[in-house]
């Protein structure tokens, strides 16, 4: 005899394999039914980013100014004694930006002929100390009163101290009295030829005729002097020199407006120019 009750948990057990069937067909069927757009899940670089979570475009840096080399100003003289002539004129070529150091070069002997000989390359030299200690912009070197074989000249001088800072661009300053002496320097061509001039103006002295320079420097040296010449009209023009404090000072003149107060008194300390 067949048991009903077993067909009936049979029939209700192949229903249930049927459905599991069908439900597998129909997920079958939908994993293979294209999405539509709108349906489609969005990949994690494709998800719109919130205002947050945008990233911060670095702007662009400013480019850099080009690179120069570091301008030494050699400015040489007896400095016999420095005054403040020569001082304000050091001060006023760093602020209109024509170099970045002023370095005194005292000389041991002085590149003209004078009626009296010098004070002594010590003193001369504790004075320029004094005058230019406040400044870190100023600065001195004693290279020329230590060379006691031999009369010592710009070229040389110049050539050693290239040595010495070979990343540095050296600038020769002096003088318009000094601009009209100078074809009677030592190897002065080359001085000319191998660095840059700076020449300031000083009173009642006409600048050097280009013809003249012409003469003597060529074409290309020629130019390069004249376009060399100072013409801003804030450089100071001093009307003194150092002989002329040295002539007032043996006649009882008080030089105390003319050279910075340290330098005075040790001109009066040391009782010299009397």
């Amino acid at each position: 005899m067949i048991d009903t009750g077993n067909v009936k948990g049979l029939e209700n057990i192949e229903k249930s394999q049927d459905a599991i069937a069908a439900t597998k067909e129909e997920v079958s069927a939908l994993e293979e039914k294209p999405l539509l757009e709108e349906e489609k899940p969005l990949l994690e670089e494709e998800k719109p980013l919130l205002e947050e979570e945008k990233p911060v475009l670095k702007e662009e840096p400013e480019p850099l100014p080009p690179q120069r080399n570091y301008r030494l100003v050699i400015f040489g003289g007896s400095f016999d004694p420095v005054h403040n002539g020569h001082l304000q004129l050091a001060e006023k070529i760093l602020e209109l930006g024509y170099g970045d150091e002023i370095m005194f070069v005292p000389a041991l002997y002085p590149n003209h002929p004078i009626p009296k000989k010098l004070v002594s390359a010590d003193h001369r030299l504790k004075m320029l100390q004094l005058a230019i200690e406040d400044n870190e912009n100023l600065s001195y070197t004693d290279m020329e009163l230590q060379r006691t074989d031999r009369k010592s000249y710009s070229i040389d001088t110049m050539e050693l101290i290239g040595k010495i800072y070979p990343d540095y661009e050296l600038l020769f300053l002096m003088g318009m009295d000094s601009l009209k002496e100078l074809r009677s320097w030592y190897r002065s061509a080359e001085l000319v030829s191998h660095y840059r001039f700076l020449i300031y103006p000083r009173p009642n002295v006409m600048p050097v005729p280009y013809s003249e320079l012409l003469d003597v420097f060529g074409a290309v040296n020629a130019r390069k002097l004249i376009g060399s010449i100072l013409q801003d009209e804030n450089l100071p023009v001093w009307d003194i020199s150092s002989s002329d404090l040295r002539n007032a000072c043996r006649e009882g003149g008080d030089l105390s407006s003319y050279v910075p107060p340290k330098v005075w008194q040790y001109i009066t300390d040391n009782k010299l120019y009397i």
